[in-house]
């Protein structure tokens, strides 16, 4: 790697064609101003005004490629990366005009507390915040913790966020402004007895592009990076992405689209083409974006396949409908939503006040992108076809004799077929 990657990223920006053109056209026209002035001199001397007049073009020339390279400044700066610093195990890149000092934990920890297990899964600290997050299995939640620096100060972090169920839970831990963590710090896991545990923090790592941070691959307008680091036996893939600001991935093919065929979910294969088993990371947010898969201890320089066939995505955009309430075998009203149109094709009263609306989502399985399914701004119920999981009809409440009912459609789920394919060296 280049020791000053936003030097090598300088080097390889194109220039706006736009600018390069109005400094040919520029060029072109002294020349042709020069060849005036040459053919003028045959036939007669050229006087001292001639000559102040070549000077002021070829000055005004000058002038109009600076203005013109003023102008377009900001379409070359445009074209440089921010810099770039991941962080491993939350799973997120900062994207930044000038790098932060940031300090993470580079490779999760367990803990064996009883019989139960915590997994430390990511640790940043920087100016802004400290943010923690763990997994816990057969171990009584933890609704805050204490850190202890390299100096002997402690600092308590409260839980911010939080999801449990059975045995399993997964929180966040969250402190606003800087804390003096680096290097080496320990974690006090308020338990009975409490745990100590010893962390390492590294400062992060600034990269020019995604590319340098892990193979890359784009599909569908929508670019993925696969980040992978090694972990004795085991290899961590963490999936970030870049895309339009309309939508956010939900999920990238970890437990895949609700009822569609596990062959569509990620896949990692090996050199000879056997597909690995993979181990899912708890995560504190949505969507899952990490996970483990098995290396051999003696498998230097061995190549593994990822493989992305579709991914899901939430719009934010919401529209506003009205549905007539009588029941109506044909209604076939449409609306659009995220650029995807719906046909409510039928109306059904079910009870007294209730309303089923029959839905023709016009999914197509071979386009690059369908939508399968929507909320409502209402408690409503929806029943989902058990082979592409698009939503079939939904139920819902209405006012008693209202003849219309108002209904906001709100975070459409789309499907976005690739592959996205990556080549993995983990090392």
């Amino acid at each position: 790697m280049s020791s000053n990657p936003i030097k090598d990223r300088l080097e390889t920006i194109p220039i706006p064609p736009e600018l390069g053109q109005r400094s040919r056209l520029g060029i072109e026209q002294a020349a042709v101003e020069r060849q005036q002035g040459i053919s003028s001199s045959i036939s007669s001397r050229v006087k001292p005004a001639r000559k102040r007049r070549w000077i002021a073009v070829a000055a005004a020339i000058i002038v109009i490629l600076m203005t013109a390279a003023l102008v377009d400044h900001s379409r070359v700066w445009a074209a440089i990366q921010k810099a770039l610093q991941f962080v491993p195990g939350i799973g997120i890149v900062k994207e930044e005009d000038v790098p932060m000092e940031r300090f993470v934990m580079k490779q999760p920890i367990t803990v064996k507390v009883g019989e139960g297990t915590i997994l430390i899964t990511g640790f940043m600290s920087d100016e802004e915040m400290t943010y923690l997050t763990m997994a816990g299995t057969d171990v009584p939640r933890l609704k805050q913790i204490e850190i202890v620096n390299d100096k002997g100060m402690k600092f308590t972090l409260g839980s911010s966020t939080a999801s449990w169920g059975g045995a399993q839970w997964t929180s966040g831990f969250w402190h606003k402004g800087k804390l003096d963590l680096s290097g080496s710090v320990k974690l006090i896991l308020p338990l009975d007895p409490a745990v100590e545990v010893e962390v390492q923090l590294s400062k992060a790592a600034t990269y020019a592009s995604y590319s340098e941070l892990g193979a890359t691959d784009t599909a569908a307008g929508v670019s993925i990076t696969a980040i992978t680091d090694r972990m004795d036996e085991k290899a961590r893939v963490s999936l970030v992405s870049r895309h339009s600001d309309d939508f956010y991935v939900r999920d990238y093919g970890i437990y895949g689209v609700y009822m569609h065929d596990d062959s569509r979910k990620l896949q990692v294969t090996d050199e000879t083409g056997k597909q690995l088993e993979i181990e899912k990371i708890p995560g504190v947010s949505s969507p899952a974006s990490e996970f483990f898969f098995g290396v051999p201890k003696q498998s230097a320089g061995e190549r593994y396949t990822l493989t992305l066939l579709e991914i899901s995505v939430t719009y934010t955009e919401e529209v506003q409908i009205k549905v007539p309430t009588a029941a109506n075998e044909h209604l076939n009203q449409t609306f659009e939503i995220a650029g995807f149109p719906v046909t409510i094709t039928k109306v059904e009263r079910v009870k007294e006040t209730g309303l089923r609306i029959y839905l023709d989502m016009h999914y197509d399985e071979h386009a690059t992108a369908s939508l399968f399914n929507f909320s409502l701004n209402t408690s409503s119920m929806v029943k989902l076809d058990e082979q592409t999981g698009e939503a079939s009809y939904m139920e819902f409440d209405m006012e008693p004799g209202s003849k219309k009912v108002s209904l906001k459609i709100i975070r459409p789920e789309v499907v976005i077929r690739g592959p996205w394919t990556f080549e993995l060296n983990p090392s």
